[in-house]
């Protein structure tokens, strides 16, 4: 089969559904073929909606069609054992698939080229970072944010530091805390500490789902405020609320850390933290940026 098409599975939060766009859309681009998206994992899941809809994405969904033609591999050992084999004898599928062979950046991806079925998780630039401008336009509202609302006049007016606090199923779900763990307090003073040494005028705006802890425990010494969120589609908001403030301070989420990605300042600062998994074992070197400032 000649070139066709790029599948990505997509599954979990929205942060995670932008790294499988991202990633996807830019082997369709580099291969000049289309994408088509996999949303058997978030029926199966059914913890997440599907969000890529609210944005200018280049991709149409898979239909039953060519959701039969796929081989339905999950997150498994035997997945990923299947994998490699689609990956040795691609002649032998309309669609072989490809999965990384870690969590950090598998350089086996730049060396497709023909049809792929992706499934994975994709955290990090290096498999997207060259096509930065296309997908800025991409992941555009379909509806945009009101640019004259007092909130991001404000955002656009100050040394705005947006603060992202991940609490929620990193505390309340046993698989999730045990997982990921929540950055701690600590973490937020030194990070908000040291951009203070170069922001004159800072302003933090919190952004977190458990604003009641963070009115509890933030205290900052600087103007600080607390973006409430409401209706169905709060996290998209809230993204493209961060993706306007100038610098940012991320927790070990893939959503605030498209927050960041998605802001167009030129002098942007980004505090992430070290630690993006419980597990040390699991390769997250490639997750954050090198521009970007590591703290423990």
């Amino acid at each position: 089969m000649g070139l066709s098409q790029v599948i990505a599975r997509i599954e979990g939060g929205l942060g995670n559904q932008l790294f499988q766009y991202a990633t996807a859309r830019s082997l369709a681009d580099r291969l000049g073929c289309e994408l088509m998206l996999d949303l058997r994992g978030l029926a199966e899941n059914a913890d997440r909606p599907y969000q890529l809809d609210y944005y200018q994405v280049r991709a149409s969904i898979a239909d039953d069609s060519l959701l039969k033609q796929l081989p339905h591999w999950r997150s498994s050992r035997s997945g990923r054992l299947k994998s490699r084999f689609s990956q040795r004898f691609p002649w032998l599928y309309s669609y072989p698939n490809f999965w990384p062979n870690s969590f950090a950046f598998d350089p086996r991806f730049e060396h497709i080229a023909r049809s792929v079925f992706l499934v994975g998780y994709w955290q990090s630039e290096k498999y997207f970072f060259w096509n930065r401008e296309r997908l800025l336009r991409d992941i555009t509202l379909l509806q945009p944010l009101a640019l004259d609302s007092p909130q991001i006049k404000q955002m656009h007016a100050t040394s705005s530091v947006a603060l992202h606090i991940r609490r929620g199923d990193y505390v309340s779900n046993p698989a999730a805390a045990a997982m990921h763990g929540v950055c701690d307090l600590r973490y937020y003073e030194s990070a908000v500490a040291l951009l203070q040494q170069s922001l004159k005028d800072a302003e933090v705006f919190v952004f977190s789902d458990d604003l009641q802890w963070a009115r509890d425990h933030l205290k900052f010494g600087l103007s600080t405020h607390f973006v409430e969120s409401a209706g169905a589609d709060s996290g998209i908001q809230d993204l493209a609320l961060m993706s306007h403030c100038k610098h940012h301070v991320i927790a070990n989420s893939s959503f605030s850390w498209w927050g960041a990605w998605l802001s167009v300042n030129p002098e942007q600062q980004v505090i992430a933290p070290r630690r993006w998994f419980q597990d040390a074992g699991v390769d997250t070197s490639d997750v954050i940026p090198a521009r970007w400032h590591v703290l423990e």
